[in-house]
């Protein structure tokens, strides 16, 4: 079935989260500007968007669509690592899974057309989805097994950056992707720093009480 199709689909039946981001966009914006936010990360995700931008235009449907996703599911999960409160919100949450879900369709894609590299590439990125997924959901569980949890953080974005290199070796000329490529793994790697200094403080917080 064509990647395309699969989007379209996707997206009707999926309306009214289209309203919910509408509807909460503001209020989620007005939210991240009063986190005391530092100028790098916030310089880090308005180079993202830029770069997103550009793949919109010179970029086909599916790879602006899967940009554009990336871009949102970033900045809740900022929002996740510096503002628990907002994110508690279950129409927001139900943004990040269909966000997720687009991501996911844009990788059946890749699969499909048996571009294997990309889907190498995504399975880190999903991983890392993961990761913070439970960070999200079972924060106590995740500190209990913090040994385990480092070394797979560490793994999935040794990996990351081994498909950056590879993306330089492969494609000498792609200088754009390697760049939007480094952009993106710092900007995780910040957001996954923030999740465990906040699952660190909390452990130490209820160890007192």
């Amino acid at each position: 079935m064509p990647i395309t199709f699969l989007l379209s689909a996707t997206l009707e039946h999926e309306i009214s989260d289209y309203q919910i981001i509408r509807l909460s966009g503001v209020s989620m914006f007005k939210y991240f500007a009063r986190i005391a936010y530092p100028k790098f990360k916030l310089g880090i995700v308005v180079l993202i968007a830029v770069n997103v931008v550009i793949y919109a235009v010179v970029d086909n449907l599916i790879g602006a669509v899967d940009s554009l996703a990336w871009l949102m599911l970033l900045v809740l999960y900022e929002l996740e690592a510096n503002c628990a409160g907002l994110m508690a919100d279950k129409k927001l949450h139900r943004i990040r899974t269909f966000l997720i879900v687009v991501i996911a369709l844009v990788f059946v894609g890749y699969v499909h057309d048996r571009e294997w590299l990309e889907v190498i590439n995504f399975s880190f990125w999903f991983a890392l989805i993961t990761l913070l997924e439970l960070e999200a959901h079972l924060p106590d569980k995740v500190f209990k097994y913090r040994i385990s949890y480092w070394w797979a953080t560490v793994i999935i974005f040794t990996g990351l950056i081994a498909m950056v290199m590879v993306w330089v070796w492969a494609w000498q000329s792609a200088w754009l992707d390697f760049y939007d490529a480094i952009l993106w793994v710092i900007a995780f790697g910040s957001i996954e720093v923030d999740m465990n200094r906040i699952l660190k403080r909390n452990f130490l917080n209820n160890k007192n009480y």
